[in-house]
């Protein structure tokens, strides 16, 4: 029956209209109706807005009604066709003005809203059919309705069927309740059989899915036979086949083309104003054996065009649910990672602002004490306003809800009133942010534009409030441990200061003792009268307990700065045999000349003839040895004590070993404890057991380990492992040295034949099982890796010539090398046999490797063996004075003693290359008169000078044809104010080296990075844009932009930005912000943090020549 009521207004709209549709895919039935609803819109050339509110019916029924249709009446729809939205909420949005096309049955009434008739009909039609094939008697099973919680229940169905079989009274129907999908109605139907007796003579379901469901389950229990008539309703794809197949028997189809036609023609006609009937009607059909080869041809041509929606609609929403996991995963880490409250509040802001598109976010932290809201700012005042909870207006609400509110559109919100302290928001959500079932605070979220389908970023916008609010505690922890190690760390430095301050008062009175005593002893007639021996004997128990007193004093000293971490030292190269006879000698002199007791004690020192260099801090490592021996002697009544040292790479091996009462097994571990004295029945008490624990941290801090082996009345030894140094800086690789480990020996100026290995050398090889292999060049030791992979590398500088010196530097920039062992043999006689073991070198580097080492490293010692080049100058071709004097000075620190010669252009530059060959030239491009172009181009023609390394400083901003005249080998392309001091030396250093990483070819690979970058420094670029421009991957170029150019392609690419910022704030006015955007930075706070990092101020501090010290160079 249809019924019509007069509009207030006729007047229609103009086309195009906004359509919404809600049509759920979880049936073949409804998949078809989605389709034709939007083929129908986009036929008569509406606008089609697809509203996917909910996931499943469930959640849809569980949302608050008025949140719902706010949500539907933001959209500003001019009707909606909807087949799942609940009745309610139907019932607020025609209320609004908006009419509803529903797709299911209704007992809603309204003007603007119209609703199918049931499907009383069909229910007959399927009746009738099963009742005319079993002549009006048996058992039939009828699935489905009654338990979804939708509005359509089936009920009409229901209704039809029963009201016709109760003309059969020997007809009997059981109903097996269910929801509408085959998979939740499949094990409902099971649980139903299995109390229930069969014969089933046919399964009626009150869809297709359901009489499906209905089919398997009875067949899984044995109970549906293939006489068991099968009959549904819907006309399902499914079923037709079935039909044919002979498994299935009828079906009533209602034309899901049909309906979707008739409900957009329906809404089309709302949306003009036009009266709508309460029902309307579609065609119905039964379809079984006998006629379904012509309807399956039919809805063959009806679902031609249908896309694969079964598939593509699921799909659609697995791709937003991946969007959303991986959104919210990457939010996760980013705020997972930081411990600081503040930086956390900044960075989970400008994460909402960029995912999910709102232009204010604000943080409220929540007392439960003083039930009040604080807005969380940067702002340093001591005490904030807070917010009372009765005052709180919708921020109270969802504290007392703990729950969030979200209102789509404000200006369409019945439950809330626009705020008006934000007249411009027009989307809001406020989320609890929570901890377990506790409100840490609240995230107020504003847009100026409405939002729509947020619903579906509720879900992420919900989970990344509560990882803030797990990020909040670990922040507040950090901090409040922070706080307690902040004071503990005080009180430590107390302590320390106090100890400092009463050893100073301590020390005074005990070197005026220590002094008087010693000169008491040295002296014999000091007062002009012998001493009697006594006297003598109690003046050394006054020294021994004056030196025991300060030993004390040093070691609680030393225990307190350790704790605190400022126990330091400060490595460097020390010729470790004569250090090691040094500090033996003085302990043996102080310890005979103490007494009797020391007396019986023979001191013994086992050294190689020679050792290798090592890095460690002289002072600190004499105090760890002293502790060894001091210790020994204190335990060591008769017997002897010896100090012994070897080399065993990749450490050095020292030991202290003594014949004394020997240490408990259970007492082993503990002598490293502080305070453990380890007194016993054999062991008496000396010190106050700091000694080992400070001598132990001191090991520690040279990287290397110590241990003990101990036999009680047999002695002890304590062993020290230092790492030998190696010639990268860093820590040295400790490697697996299989069953053969081989020694590479580093002899580029040994002879060929008649060549012994120094005996040394030959000595740890022996003693260790290493086989040696000489090396006497770069290409002998790139065969060599090839085939072995070297345990330790060693060097005898006894016969070195200059030219060792490359060989050496070449060996140090190799990656693998420069990380193991290094061992560095230093002369002490001219006296020699053959091989390395000659006399003295004609070069003189003999004579500057026996000269102290003055505090330097290692690292410092070779690197200053450079001697000045035979080869020629350094020629420095520049038009800007100050890049020269750089340059020179750059030069002349990374190469001592090497001439250089300075060219202001071009033209100057090739007078200097007619006089003489350089041995590296360092070029700029952009010069009068004659060019760096021409400069090179004469390099590289000219027969003379072809093979001398060049270095391109350029602040020219290359072009693809640039890099094509840059393309020679042995060229190095490096940006002008964009490499630091350090950089440019090592670069020189390299150079003159003769070390290029690369070939040619590879080299023009990384200058036409570098050109790209210059040419799209203010776009996004990421690696992978530089890497698809070079044509290589993302990990070889990051590999070879650094070999060459000594840092990253983002580096780089932050680098040039900076410098081009670094310009504008110089010569323009223009903001920090615009600066930031026009060289490529899209986030300011990124701009300013990048700028401080590399600059060491902030740009508005450069701006105003605030500038302590520059990073990068400003020429």
């Amino acid at each position: 029956m249809a019924f019509s009521i007069p509009f207030a207004s006729s007047q229609k709209k103009t086309l195009p209209l906004r359509i919404g549709a809600v049509v759920g895919p979880h049936d073949p039935f409804w998949v078809q109706t989605r389709e034709a609803v939007y083929q129908r819109i986009e036929q008569i050339g509406a606008t089609l807005i697809p509203l996917e509110i909910s996931e499943s019916t469930e959640s849809l029924y569980s949302m608050d009604s008025a949140s719902l249709a706010e949500e539907l009446l933001s959209h500003e729809l001019d009707a909606i066709v909807s087949q799942t939205i609940p009745a309610e909420t139907i019932y607020q949005v025609v209320c609004n003005g908006l009419p509803v096309i529903h797709l299911g049955e209704s007992d809603l009434r309204h003007p603007l809203f119209c609703s199918p008739y049931g499907l009383y009909q069909a229910a007959q039609m399927a009746a009738e059919w099963i009742a005319e094939k079993l002549k009006g008697r048996g058992r039939i099973l009828c699935v489905g309705g009654l338990l979804d919680r939708g509005d359509d229940k089936g009920i009409t169905r229901i209704r039809g069927f029963m009201d016709t079989l109760a003309r059969y009274p020997e007809m009997v129907v059981l109903h097996c309740p269910t929801a509408w999908r085959y998979d939740q109605a499949y094990p409902l139907v099971i649980s139903f059989l299995s109390e229930h007796s069969p014969p089933i003579d046919a399964v009626f379901g009150l869809s297709d899915s359901l009489a499906l469901a209905g089919r398997d389950a009875g067949r899984a229990l044995g109970i549906v036979t293939p006489d068991t008539l099968i009959v549904g309703i819907n006309g399902d794809p499914l079923a037709l086949a079935a039909i044919a197949n002979g498994t299935y028997h009828a079906t009533v189809e209602t034309s899901p083309m049909e309906m979707g036609r008739i409900a957009v023609e329906l809404a089309v006609r709302a949306a003009q104003s036009e009266p709508l009937p309460q029902h309307y009607d579609y065609p119905m059909r039964l379809i079984t054996a006998e006629n379904v080869q012509e309807f399956a041809l039919e809805k063959l041509i009806s679902i031609a065009n249908l896309p694969t929606y079964l598939v593509g609609v699921n799909r659609e929403q697995e791709r937003n649910r991946l969007i959303q996991l991986e959104t919210s995963a990457a939010i996760n880490q980013r705020v997972g990672a930081l411990l600081d409250r503040r930086q956390l509040s900044r960075e989970i802001a400008d994460l909402i602002r960029g995912n999910y598109g709102f232009d204010h976010v604000q943080l409220f932290l929540w007392s439960e004490q003083e039930q009040c809201l604080y807005l969380d700012s940067e702002s340093p005042a001591p005490k904030r306003a807070g917010i009372r909870l009765e005052d709180a207006g919708l921020l109270g609400e969802v504290i007392r809800r703990n729950d969030a509110i979200f209102i789509p559109d404000t200006r369409h919100s019945h439950r809330y009133l626009p705020d008006p302290k934000w007249p411009e928001t027009r989307s809001r959500v406020i989320l609890p942010i929570r901890l377990g079932g506790k409100i840490l605070g609240l995230l107020d979220l504003h847009s100026r534009k409405p939002i729509l389908n947020l619903r579906w970023e509720m879900i992420g916008l919900q989970l990344l409030a509560d990882q803030f609010g797990i990020a909040l505690r670990n922040a507040e922890l950090y901090s409040d441990a922070l706080r307690a190690r902040e004071v503990a760390e005080r009180a430590d430095q107390l302590k320390t200061r106090l100890l400092a301050n009463v050893s100073h008062e301590l020390r005074a009175p005990l070197n005026v003792i220590l002094g008087y005593s010693q000169s008491a002893l040295s002296i014999s007639d000091l007062y002009g009268i012998q001493l009697p021996e006594e006297l003598r004997q109690d003046l050394r128990y006054i020294y021994q307990s004056g030196e025991h007193l300060i030993r004390i004093i040093n070691d609680l000293l030393d225990l307190s700065r350790a704790e605190i971490g400022e126990l330091n030292v400060f490595p460097e190269a020390i010729d470790i045999k004569p250090f090691l006879e040094d500090v033996f000698r003085g302990m043996e002199s102080s310890q005979a000349a103490a007494g009797d007791r020391h007396n019986k004690i023979t001191w013994k020192l086992e050294l190689p003839r020679r050792l290798p260099v090592i890095q460690a801090d002289p002072d600190r490592l004499r105090q760890i040895l002293l502790n060894l021996l001091s210790n020994a002697s204190k335990f060591t009544t008769s017997g002897q004590i010896l100090l012994g040292a070897e080399v065993e790479p990749p450490y050095l091996h020292l030991w202290v070993s003594d014949s004394g009462s020997g240490i408990p097994v259970e007492q082993q571990e503990r002598i490293f404890e502080p305070f453990f004295t380890g007194e016993g029945a054999n062991r008496r008490k000396e010190g106050v057991g700091l000694g080992l624990t400070i001598t132990r941290r001191l090991v520690a801090l040279h990287g290397g380990s110590m241990s003990l082996e101990s036999l009680p009345g047999q002695g002890s030894t304590f062993h020290v492992y230092l790492p030998l140094p190696n010639l990268s800086g860093q820590v040295t690789a400790v490697r697996d040295m299989g069953s053969q480990p081989v020694l590479l020996l580093l002899a580029p100026s040994a002879p060929i034949e008649n060549f012994t290995p120094p005996s040394d050398v030959a000595a740890v090889a022996a003693r260790l099982g290493m086989e040696i292999r000489v090396v006497r060049s770069i290409n002998d030791l790139n065969d060599l890796l090839h085939e072995i992979q070297p345990a330790a590398l060693a060097w005898d500088t006894s016969a070195a010539q200059t030219g060792d010196l490359n060989f050496i530097h070449r060996v140090r920039s190799h990656s693998l090398l420069a990380s193991l062992p290094f061992m560095l043999y230093r002369t002490h006689s001219t006296a020699g046999q053959n091989g390395f073991e000659g006399g003295e070198s004609s070069s003189g580097l003999t004579n500057l490797l026996v000269k102290p080492f003055s505090g330097k490293t290692l690292l410092e010692l070779i690197d200053g063996m450079v001697l000045p080049s035979s080869t020629g100058p350094v020629l420095i071709a520049d038009d800007d004075p100050q890049a020269r004097a750089l340059y020179q000075r750059l030069t002349q620190e990374a190469i001592p003693g090497v001439c250089v010669r300075l060219a202001d252009d071009g033209k100057s530059a090739l007078a200097l290359l007619e006089e003489e060959t350089p041995s590296l030239v360092i070029l700029d491009l952009m010069m009068p008169n004659v060019d760096g172009f021409q400069v090179l181009d004469y390099i590289r023609s000219t027969e003379r000078t072809c093979r001398v390394p060049v270095i391109v400083m350029s602040g020219k901003v290359l072009t693809m044809e640039d890099v094509a005249r840059l393309d020679f080998a042995g060229v190095v392309l490096q940006s002008k104010d964009m490499i630091t001091s350090d950089e440019a030396l090592q670069t020189i250093q390299r150079a003159f080296a003769g070390d290029m990483k690369l070939g040619q070819a590879t080299s023009l690979l990384v200058k036409m990075a570098l050109a790209y970058l210059y040419q799209n420094y203010t776009e996004p670029i990421s690696r992978s844009d530089i890497a698809e421009a070079v044509g290589v991957s993302e990990a070889y170029l990051s590999q070879i932009f650094s070999q060459e150019i000594g840092i990253s392609p983002l580096e780089c690419l932050n680098r040039l930005r900076i410098q081009r910022a670094r310009e504008m704030l110089r010569s323009t006015g223009e903001s920090v912000t615009n600066i930031a955007a026009k060289v490529g930075f899209d986030d300011p706070a990124y701009f300013s943090r990048v700028f401080r990092k590399l600059n060491g101020c902030s740009p508005l501090a450069y701006r105003k020549g605030n500038v302590s010290k520059n990073k990068l160079p400003d020429c």
